[in-house]
């Protein structure tokens, strides 16, 4: 019987070029990625930096702004599409940083909205009907209540909005 010697001298030199590239090519990637994400969370701008030390060693990314504004907005979506609530004073709104005061909503606090933002109110082409015509078959409301940036949208700050039909007893059958 003829045993067969195995010769196990290590890599070819293409072999160790190859894992050389592979190697390379992953560090790079894992590199690339990890400077993609890390952008999330801390300030990419001295001004941001500056706002971070300002406001009481609390900073606030995108994602808490946007949840913390998305619970605004639930909040003041309940009491807008009240029947209660007259079309005329959603229509009279401004753009606020404190709805609670300026739009006399009492159950939102002074600090719901993050102080770089406004909350705006817009009635759309689909126009709320008098009251007396909802009850014979008008058609409610449909209002987009949004947040925007004070200081313009960047990649830290960008708008939330949110549809809404009102008065809320006469939207179930409305269909966007």
């Amino acid at each position: 019987m003829n045993k067969k010697e195995l010769k196990n001298e290590g890599m070819t030199l293409p072999e160790l070029v190859l894992a050389v590239l592979l190697l390379a090519a992953f560090t790079g990637i894992t590199v690339m990625v990890t400077t993609y994400t890390s952008r999330f969370f801390q300030p990419l701008n001295e001004e941001a930096k500056e706002e971070y030390i300002s406001a009481e060693k609390e900073f606030s990314d995108k994602l808490n702004d946007h949840a913390q504004i998305n619970k605004t907005i639930d909040s003041i979506i309940d009491i807008l599409s009240e029947p209660g609530i007259d079309k005329s004073f959603i229509t009279n709104l401004e753009c606020s940083s404190l709805p609670s005061m300026e739009w006399n909503i009492p159950s939102i606090d002074t600090k719901a909205i993050p102080k770089s933002y406004k909350i705006c109110i817009k009635s759309t082409s689909l126009s709320e009907s008098n009251y007396s015509e909802l009850s014979n078959g008008g058609k409610p409301g449909i209002y987009i209540l949004y947040s925007k940036p004070e200081n313009g949208v960047s990649i830290n700050s960008t708008p939330v909005r949110r549809i809404f039909c009102r008065p809320k007893p006469f939207c179930k059958e409305v269909i966007f």
